[in-house]
């Protein structure tokens, strides 16, 4: 029964962050498969090569919101360009100034 339990729980948690699930693989398709996480306020970080980025170099598009049972807080799914051709996403609890 206990095991039941905790089968029980997980699985709201995967229905409602299958949103978030469900962009990324979307994007991933369209071609933003790189990372990219805050450095500070003023840049963003390639996860896969380290290399940094200042925000105003990029082009930055906010794709959607979806709140984050995990981490209690909504999530915003950016697209990061860069101008050397790397393509990304940066998913974080704050919207990132956007020059679509």
């Amino acid at each position: 029964m206990f095991a039941e339990t905790i089968i029980m729980k997980q699985q709201p948690l995967k229905k409602l962050n299958r949103k978030l699930t469900d962009w990324v693989i979307s994007l991933h398709q369209r071609g933003y498969t790189d990372d990219f996480l805050p450095v500070n306020a003023d840049n963003l970080q390639c996860v896969q090569n380290g290399e940094s980025f200042a925000l105003r170099d990029l082009r930055v598009s906010l794709v959607d919101c979806s709140f984050d049972l995990l981490t209690r807080t909504y999530q915003y799914i950016h697209t990061i360009e860069t101008q050397v051709g790397y393509r990304g996403l940066l998913i974080t609890n704050g919207i990132l100034p956007v020059n679509n």
